[in-house]
């Protein structure tokens, strides 16, 4: 067992497993489609390479599954650590993803082997495969923080991103139900005289397509050859873009506008089929909610979880010393630009320095003089 443990924490056995996590990530890289069909054989080489990097993965975990078992009891087993788990998940996306490949390999020499829909499936798993980043950086990544300190960060960090995700979804909600509310379904288009509202076709829209709303309603007015009527369009037709026509619908419109992208023509509609200022209030609120407000408070969190984190490094990684000195002093002093702290301990020592030096030569003239009394 201690040899399974030191071949391990090998410096050797470290780098080669970087070295298989980075030619696995070069070689979901390059296994598409075009890259296939612009040179063949690069298929042969990636099944190749993928065949090593898996069988290497899969001696890693059977050594370690040996050396810390795979019993729940044991509190160091393989099977209670999360990374150990995480390892085994990337190690299934190899087999899967390398016995895939063998079977569209094998499907050139015999199609009656080929699995259906296997082209999609493989790319589904080799999809999840570029996750062996992770592997990278922890394998490059050599410090560790104790683990009650790593628990209050993860804990004081996860209650922070839950309040913000409450913070925000209320405010989705909110918005939702008042745009749902305020605008409705905003079916009414300008169109030719007419026009069957059934059976609507791009001739019988104004150029470009415009909102509009009934007779004193405030909003759009239609030119004089051209009406303004209620169509009957399903969502689809519409194109399902900025529409309060239900909750779902506007709660992805609220989405929409607190990203921030294509949000004015959503307001565009709003201000054509009612009032501007009611399209005004609502977008004008939601846009410092949604996308500054909420916005801010994500990014103060996560600024203030890494400065945590910062800090137990320093308090872990710096040594303090603190040097204490008996004769150190100091006295208050005015002086004319305000008040000064002085130090007096330049000057005691100096004084102390001297007052051993008078010390010490009157000790030996009294010496000298005892010496001379005793002898005669």
């Amino acid at each position: 067992m201690s040899s399974l443990l030191d071949l391990l924490e090998l410096p050797m056995f470290e780098k080669l497993l970087q070295i298989a996590c980075v030619l696995s990530l070069v070689t979901v890289c390059m296994h598409t489609p075009r890259t296939i069909e612009m040179w063949p054989p690069l298929s042969y080489i990636v099944f190749v390479v993928d065949f090593f990097v898996t069988g290497f993965f899969c001696f890693e975990c059977v050594a370690k599954m040996k050396f810390y078992g795979i019993s729940r009891q044991k509190r160091d087993s393989y099977v209670q650590s999360r990374w150990s788990l995480f390892e085994l998940f990337l190690l299934c996306l190899h087999v899967v993803s390398l016995l895939l490949h063998s079977n569209q390999i094998a499907a050139r020499y015999f199609p009656q082997f080929e699995l259906p829909q296997s082209h999609k499936i493989s790319s589904t798993v080799r999809c999840m495969r570029p996750v062996v980043v992770i592997r990278i950086i922890k394998l490059q990544i050599k410090f560790k923080l104790p683990k009650n300190r790593i628990q209050q960060l993860l804990k004081r960090s996860r209650e922070q991103v839950q309040n913000v995700c409450l913070f925000m979804t209320f405010f989705m909600m909110l918005y939702a139900i008042m745009g749902i509310q305020l605008f409705g379904r905003m079916d009414y288009h300008c169109v030719l005289p007419g026009t069957d509202p059934k059976n609507v076709t791009i001739a019988d829209l104004a150029i470009p397509d415009t909102m509009c709303s009934k007779p004193g309603e405030g909003g759009y007015q239609c030119p004089d050859n051209m009406v303004c009527m209620k169509l009957d369009m399903t969502a689809k037709s519409e194109g399902y873009y900025g529409m309060f026509n239900n909750f779902v619908a506007s709660l992805f419109t609220v989405y929409l506008a607190a990203s921030e992208e294509g949000w004015v023509y959503v307001l565009y509609d709003c201000m054509d089929s009612l009032p501007s200022y009611l399209a005004f209030m609502y977008f004008a609120t939601l846009i410092f909610f949604l996308a500054w407000l909420v916005k801010n408070v994500f990014i103060a969190v996560i600024t203030e979880t890494f400065a945590e984190i910062r800090v137990q490094f320093s308090e872990m990684w710096t040594k303090k010393e603190v040097a204490f000195d008996d004769d150190f002093r100091q006295k208050l002093e005015k002086r004319a630009d305000g008040w000064r702290l002085i130090r007096l301990d330049a000057d005691a020592k100096a004084m102390g320095s001297k007052m051993k030096k008078m010390q010490a030569v009157s000790l030996q003239w009294v010496c000298m003089a005892y010496m001379v009394v005793t002898k005669y």
